[in-house]
């Protein structure tokens, strides 16, 4: 699954070690590389907000503030209303750029002075305290100052550059306040804490800007790729006219335990309409009645120990949805821990996996869907914890199972462990955080690899599906979508040839192979 370039997502370390390539195979100076960051925000300034608007500029001590400090420089030549409030600036870049602005006849006060009333009285304030690179807690001063800008309600618009200020450019992770921009103008390449963490939460619309040095990043591995709608329709191509339900793959689902029958209907369901021919449901006894008259088309099968025939007819096997961590449900996980075949653990499945201390056989494929508490839990720690940092997480997940993996959440990520590069899905929807969610992504991971999809693809493919599906799901609104409206747009997504004008707006599929999807 290859990517252009403004697909691909780095580590903050070889951004850097970009721009010291091109200052020397290519001759551009980080000055140079300065003027163009500026450029290109002039460039968004004067596309939403044109002069003369009032512009303030925010402008911290290094060369995130250098940038702010030519931005306001040109703002003001182009026309705009310009006030510039700032620290002393420390690195030479940023001493130079702010010199150059009082040349021109600018003034500046200092950061600490801005207030409530300059955001309301400006159209526009420019975030350029600090950029990309900032591991620390932001201290008392620049928190006041952020405090002050994210204040809601606010009128103005808000630009940040590179990132916004405050948020860990490799993880994504507030430090522990960030500005929330409407809009961020990113440089050379995207980070992971562009799209990781809690980046959807400050980021706004990301755009990039490659500064004419992209070129540098070619020879480094990418730490992950924007995941796209040209995933889904090399995945599903047309059925052949005379295929078969035995094309298909079969599916056996685990789980429904008392009292939780729903969470097995919807992974089942889930697993029908992305495509999978057949469908097993293996549950509680108490559960069989509620789960066979839910879907006709399930086969429903009241197991007390053993699954052993059924796990010999199954394609994929799901264990989680609903399966509760009862005496019933472990005995249900370690014999499905020994089975030798393609295994989707979830929900209770991946928690009991992690009680029982199971390990994977040699000849098996596991696929882990766990959300960040989950993960926790595989791993022995928090919630928090795994939230501090994801694609660590998520790493040491499947270097420790030896299995392909998911982590649910904005920016649901993805890493396989044949695969040397992991991915992000940057689509979805807060209609998600719902009960159920999971449960049915649990299930189209399962109907793709059912549908002999290589695990890599299935996951990418699945995970985008889900997130898609929740946009379509809740165009009339996000509150109050639950997980079973998933399952007509999930259909609709699981035939990229038949997709309406209608779908393939929300998709914006003509713009696939020309810009980032962001």
């Amino acid at each position: 699954m290859p990517a252009t370039l403004n697909r691909k997502v780095y580590t903050t370390a070889q951004i850097r070690a970009a721009e010291q390539q091109a200052v020397t195979h290519l001759k551009v100076s980080l000055s140079q590389l300065m003027q163009r960051a500026a450029h290109a925000c002039l460039q968004r300034l004067q596309a939403q907000q044109p002069a003369p608007a009032r512009v303030v500029v925010l402008c911290g001590p290094g060369n995130n503030g250098g940038d702010g400090w030519v931005l306001a420089r040109l703002a003001q030549q182009a026309g705009y209303q310009v006030q510039v409030f700032a620290v002393t600036p420390r690195s030479d870049l940023a001493q130079l750029a702010a010199q150059a602005w009082h040349d021109s006849g600018g003034i500046s006060h200092p950061l600490a002075a801005f207030n409530p009333t300059h955001r309301e009285q400006s159209d526009v304030v420019v975030d350029a305290v600090f950029g990309s690179g900032l591991n620390r807690s932001v201290t008392e001063q620049f928190a006041d100052c952020i405090a002050v800008l994210n204040t809601q309600p606010r009128r103005c618009w808000v630009l940040s550059i590179d990132i916004p200020s405050g948020l860990n450019s490799d993880t994504g992770r507030p430090c522990p306040i960030a500005v929330r921009a409407d809009w961020t103008v990113s440089f050379i390449a995207l980070t992971l804490g562009l799209v990781t963490g809690q980046a959807a939460h400050y980021c706004g619309h990301i755009e990039l800007a490659e500064l004419g040095i992209a070129s540098c990043l070619r020879s480094q591995q990418p730490v992950l790729e924007v995941i796209d709608a040209s995933t889904v329709v090399h995945s599903l191509p047309a059925r052949a006219k005379t295929a078969h339900k035995g094309d298909f793959g079969h599916v056996v689902v685990i789980g429904g335990g008392p009292g939780m029958s729903g969470a097995a209907i919807l992974a089942g369901q889930a697993v029908l309409r992305c495509g999978a021919g057949k469908v097993s449901i293996a549950c509680h006894p108490t559960s069989q009645l509620a789960i066979a008259a839910a879907q006709p088309e399930f086969m429903v099968h009241a197991v007390t120990d053993s699954v052993s025939l059924l796990l010999s007819k199954a394609d994929v096997v799901v264990i989680g949805p609903g399966l509760g961590q009862s005496e019933w449900a472990q005995q249900l996980v370690i014999a499905v821990a020994d089975w030798d075949g393609t295994v989707v653990w979830d929900a209770d499945g991946l928690n009991l996996l992690a009680a029982l201390a199971l390990l994977k056989p040699a000849n098996s494929e596991w696929v882990m869907t766990p959300h960040p508490g989950e993960a926790g839990r595989l791993l022995g720690t928090s919630t928090a914890a795994v939230e501090q940092d994801r694609w660590h997480a998520l790493t040491q997940i499947c270097q420790n199972f030896q299995a392909h993996a998911l982590l649910k959440g904005a920016g649901t990520l993805v890493q396989s462990v044949t695969h040397p590069t992991g991915w992000v899905c940057r689509r979805g929807s807060p209609a998600l955080a719902t009960g159920g969610s999971g449960d049915v992504l649990s299930g189209v991971v399962a109907a793709l690899l059912a549908q002999r999809l290589p695990i890599p693809d299935a996951l990418v493919t699945a995970v985008w599906l889900h997130a898609v599906a929740g946009e379509l799901a809740s165009c009339d609104g996000e509150r109050g979508t639950i997980a079973s409206d998933l399952l007509l747009p999930l259909r609709q997504l699981s035939n990229p040839a038949q997709w309406s004008a209608e779908i393939r707006s929300v998709i914006n599929i003509e713009d696939v192979c020309k810009k980032p999807l962001i």
